[in-house]
């Protein structure tokens, strides 16, 4: 009866060590799946975070800035509302926002929101040209960086992708609901940042949500010697880069561009840039 219940103990202990090691290996397959999840749901556009990128956080508000890897590209000029001329262009490596200044960030370093319609999460609007060089210098004073406006050329390079560029008509591809807010599926209101996909390089909203102020300035008007006229700017107009929640489907393509009165607001935001 020893030897029975001796035999008996020691196929109970192997089973149960069979038992364990099983649930071990179901532990780890688990793991596994929840990480490929995870991957894919990034791949169809929730936010990701990539090693080139860097973060910068602001009385609570984190940002983060892409990684733009400098190169040449033929550039979309616009010459009338509906004319183009092409030119090749070079730029040296930047960072660019991931996203729209956000109204949280903008009220962290400014202490108002402008925006008419106020969420944390959506994009600053109604701001004034002045007001974003206003913004840029103080986020400077508080980060001991470097941060502008962008250039036009900035804007649609990484619009295209840069260096990984698939040939988009818009940012982040040909589909536009998939990848920008306009007046198809917006109902006329700014959205919450980075809530459509990404382009090649993990960049949001650059063809859509709301339009963004460059550091370009156009030849169409007469030098300013008004003292609101910010450093910079020396033209009453300045270019905006992409569309925006009332736009049609050719004002969201990676080639269009807009000028508009520094002094209005209307429905624009901005995007930062940092050199290398």
């Amino acid at each position: 009866m020893r030897i029975i219940n001796r035999r008996l103990w020691i196929v109970a202990l192997l089973a149960m060590l069979l038992v364990g090691s099983t649930a071990v290996v179901d532990a780890k397959t688990k793991k596994g799946k929840t990480k490929t999840t995870t991957t894919k749901t990034a791949k169809n556009g929730k936010k990701t975070s990539n090693s080139k990128n860097l973060t910068f956080t602001v009385n609570g508000v984190k940002f983060e800035m892409v990684k733009v890897d400098g190169g040449s590209f033929t550039m979309s000029k616009r010459v009338g509302y509906d004319e183009y001329e092409e030119k090749q262009v070079t730029l040296d490596s930047y960072y660019i926002g991931q996203t729209e200044v956000t109204q949280a960030l903008w009220k962290v370093v400014m202490g108002e929101n402008p925006s008419l319609i106020k969420n944390d999460k959506y994009p600053v609007t109604d701001v004034r040209y002045k007001d974003c060089l206003l913004f840029i210098e103080r986020l400077n004073e508080l980060t001991g960086k470097e941060f502008r406006l962008p250039t036009l050329a900035e804007c649609q390079y990484a619009a295209r992708g840069g260096n990984k560029s698939k040939g988009y008509k818009y940012s982040g591809g040909n589909d536009i609901n998939k990848v920008a807010w306009y007046s198809g599926n917006s109902n006329g209101d700014p959205q919450k940042v980075a809530t459509k996909a990404a382009n090649e390089l993990g960049i949001y909203d650059l063809c859509g949500n709301v339009s963004e102020w460059c550091n370009d300035e156009y030849d169409d008007g007469t030098r300013s010697t008004s003292p609101e006229v910010g450093p910079g700017l020396a033209r009453p107009s300045a270019a905006a880069y992409g569309g925006n929640m009332h736009s049609e489907l050719d004002e969201c393509e990676i080639k269009f561009m807009n000028k508009y009165d520094i002094s209005g607001a209307l429905i624009i935001g901005l995007r930062l840039v940092l050199q290398q």
